[in-house]
């Protein structure tokens, strides 16, 4: 199987009638996947229009996806941040996608694989940081978007623990050693935290296996580049997207 995830930092503009020979020269670009998982797909639920032609976006496969209800918390970019969209090959004959009741924001897809015996998990985490979080039921504040962040680690382990053989690959909005940034690993308190929950509270929770690493023990290779760096002449990366496979399926 070819399963590739990306953060296509909005969808929407490929989702237009007239661009289906450009959808299809992606989907040929990126190896003809047989499962794609995006995230930042920026789709609002409420645009049925639009999300009734991300459904049909790509022929042979079949959209699961999570987009954003949290007019609290999800109000920038015009409510349309956020979201994930997992397309998979119809001859894959996925089960029901579903998304966790907890997930307000458009960031956890869950697809079921059962003829391929795992589940998967398309993930676009919280970047933390001292902006209030909202209480999206009652409305009240409820601390920082660091500590929403840790949440949500902790919420994805615990809905994950009962799906059996997992892939969870997407945008984790982390790094997990010095390894995986360049100049240099943030050490301030919020993001060590978000660090040290995920690799000795989650990944072993999971017992799952950060399958790039273990490929490829001591490369430096990132995943996010900050543009504006980038047109000095500078390296300011990371590697914050992550395949997280159950041990005994890698």
């Amino acid at each position: 199987m070819r399963i590739v995830s990306w953060n296509v930092e909005s969808w929407a503009p490929w989702l237009d009638e007239g661009k289906e020979r450009e959808r299809r020269h992606l989907v040929e670009d990126l190896g003809v996947p047989d499962v794609l998982c995006l995230q930042e797909v920026r789709v609002r639920a409420l645009d049925a229009a639009l999300v009734a032609r991300m459904e049909r976006a790509l022929r042979g496969y079949v959209c699961h996806a999570s987009l954003p209800r949290d007019p609290r918390n999800v109000r920038h970019r015009g409510g349309r941040a956020y979201g994930v969209a997992t397309y998979v090959r119809e001859t894959l004959r996925p089960g029901a996608g579903r998304i966790p009741a907890w997930d307000r924001e458009g960031r956890v897809v869950i697809t079921p694989l059962p003829e391929q015996g795992f589940t998967l998990v398309n993930v676009y985490l919280v970047n933390g940081t001292s902006r209030p979080y909202v209480d999206p039921d009652t409305g009240r504040p409820d601390g920082d978007r660091h500590a929403f962040k840790r949440r949500l680690q902790r919420l994805l382990m615990d809905e994950a623990r009962a799906l059996g053989d997992l892939v969870i690959a997407g945008d984790f909005n982390v790094s997990r050693t010095k390894l995986d940034v360049h100049p240099r690993l943030r050490t301030e308190g919020p993001h060590a935290l978000a660090r040290k929950e995920l690799n000795e509270l989650v990944i072993p929770g999971l017992d799952v296996v950060d399958v790039f690493r273990e490929l490829h023990p001591r490369a430096k290779k990132y995943t996010w580049f900050e543009k504006r760096a980038a047109s000095l002449g500078r390296l300011d990366a990371a590697r914050v997207d992550f395949a997280l496979v159950s041990r005994g399926l890698a």
